[in-house]
């Protein structure tokens, strides 16, 4: 499988300076054979004159081979905003590949973690709770129980040969 594509933008999120970080995952009987599996999108801020949405075009190019279908690609984001020279989570969101040949504009819905303990302490410093084993990002089960809230959309045009 071949995917071509890029991280298009983002919008809803509350930070005015954005960058993202992805990745495709896949199973254990996959593997890449060329291109890049992981990338980080450059620093983007938005002009709230213009528009609420950021805009990343970041490409990427990956060509994998794979023994079975279990354990076809997802696309994994990690939005990150800048406030006050800090960097602080914005959300996390998970993307399923087209497993059909086409040109496709995928939304990754993304969230993040609350803090039970002191949710004050993100409204008034920007600062989040992060996950520390991004794995069970993939599973739903191990989400079962994990307090969270909205965050924004990432965009992603993707190409599947």
């Amino acid at each position: 499988i071949h995917l071509i594509g890029e991280i298009k933008g983002g919008k809803g999120f509350e930070y005015s300076q954005l960058y993202c970080k992805w990745e495709f995952r896949s199973g254990t009987e996959w593997r890449l054979l060329e291109g890049k599996d992981s990338g980080e999108t450059f620093e983007e801020e938005i002009d709230p004159c213009i528009s609420k949405y950021v805009l990343w075009d970041h490409p990427f190019d990956a060509h994998f081979a794979c023994r079975t279908i279990r354990g076809w690609p997802k696309i994994f984001v990690e939005v990150w905003g800048i406030k006050d020279g800090r960097d602080s989570l914005a959300g996390y969101g998970i993307g399923t590949v087209p497993c059909h040949q086409g040109e496709y504009t995928i939304k990754v819905h993304c969230w993040r973690p609350l803090d039970p303990n002191n949710d004050a302490q993100g409204s008034l410093l920007g600062v989040y709770p992060e996950l520390e084993l991004k794995d069970l990002l993939l599973s739903s089960c191990d989400r079962f129980g994990l307090e969270t809230e909205t965050t924004g959309v990432v965009k992603v045009k993707i190409g599947v040969m």
